[in-house]
């Protein structure tokens, strides 16, 4: 054979080993714009929110809110569009475990985390500050020592500190204790 067409030859096969691997490796990965569900709460966490709702009827719980709901940055995205971009970056995509809320008046009244295993305190410690920066009440609970709900109701009333609300559910408490209709 001439060397011309061994040349030719190795071109063609080095090309079909990379048709082949290419092909292979489209079959590994997952089809666009397929997906499935999942559960939206853990059960340790259903019932952790079901614990909070009975502990304090007169609040609203919301599950797995995102901290872009709850935090921006402090100045304009005209003022600076990179940095605005990039806090915004750092937390808009995290999640909190629940955020309860005042009935009447809609004010948070705290964040409140189920620390697992999956908790790291570093990570938790930046959220938490970027959080009280805001204003934001935080308040976290051992996953494998979940407060009662007297432990609960003492430590929303204890973090509620915003006026009106912090009023209202400090008079249901007491209202509860006594006995009286809330």
């Amino acid at each position: 054979m001439r060397f011309g067409t061994l040349v030719v030859i190795a071109i063609v096969a080095v090309l079909v080993l990379l048709l082949a691997a290419a092909l292979a490796s489209r079959r590994q990965q997952p089809v666009p714009g397929k997906v499935s569900g999942r559960a939206f709460l853990t059960a340790n966490e259903l019932e952790f929110l079901n614990r909070l709702e009975v502990a304090v009827p007169e609040a609203r719980f919301h599950a797995q809110v995102a901290m872009g709901a709850l935090l921006e940055p402090a100045f304009t995205k005209k003022a600076d569009p990179r940095a605005y971009m990039s806090l915004r970056g750092a937390f808009s995509q995290k999640v909190v475990d629940f955020v309860a809320q005042d009935r009447g008046s809609g004010t948070v009244l705290a964040v409140i985390e189920l620390d697992d295993r999956t908790h790291n305190a570093t990570r938790d410690n930046k959220r938490d500050e970027m959080l009280r920066q805001a204003g934001y009440k935080v308040v976290r609970w051992e996953s494998t020592r979940k407060p009662e709900a007297a432990a609960i109701r003492d430590a929303l009333v204890a973090t509620t500190s915003r006026g009106a609300a912090s009023a209202s559910i400090s008079d249901a408490v007491t209202a509860r204790r006594a006995g009286r209709p809330v």
